[in-house]
């Protein structure tokens, strides 16, 4: 346990300089971060519709939430990536989850658009341009519509 804790604390020594020295080299962007919430109907509109490019769908829940049922979606390049709200809520995790996103169309989900609409305001707040889509209604949502979900180790879709 105690060597856990001796990388985690390495790892986060050294990704801030280099974060903090990657973003002194990058002009600013001009534009704001934005929340738009979607349907449930929207985002499955959005991500069957391939000629507006990829989206990148984010369960916001927990590991156990995530494991036991999640959204399924038509391609196998859109499947739900888990970053729970828990990670988002240090700063260190947000700024990282910008990184690692930034300059996609995002769409974030957790139950009932809750922790995904906190999740949205966190990212923004911390710098993420552009457009966020917080699906409203979460996986709740989804099921009483009667999209598909994938329980487990499924790839469902």
């Amino acid at each position: 346990m105690r060597w856990k804790a001796i990388l985690l604390a390495f790892l986060l020594a050294f990704t801030v300089p280099v974060y903090e020295k990657s973003k002194a080299n990058v002009a600013k962007p001009t534009l704001q971060g934005e929340l738009v919430n979607v349907t449930v109907m929207e985002v499955w509109e959005m991500l069957n519709n391939e000629e507006d490019g990829k989206e990148t769908v984010i369960d916001v829940r927990t590991f156990p939430e995530y494991f036991n049922e999640r959204i399924a979606t038509p391609h196998i390049y859109d499947k739900p990536i888990l970053y729970p709200l828990q990670l988002i809520e240090i700063p260190i995790f947000a700024k990282l989850f910008i990184i690692l996103f930034e300059g996609r169309k995002v769409i974030l989900y957790c139950r009932t658009a809750h922790r995904s609409y906190i999740a949205a305001n966190i990212l923004i707040a911390q710098g993420w341009q552009g457009k966020i889509y917080n699906m409203v209604g979460g996986i709740t949502a989804w099921k009483e519509a009667g999209l598909p979900t994938v329980k487990k180790f499924g790839l469902g879709g």
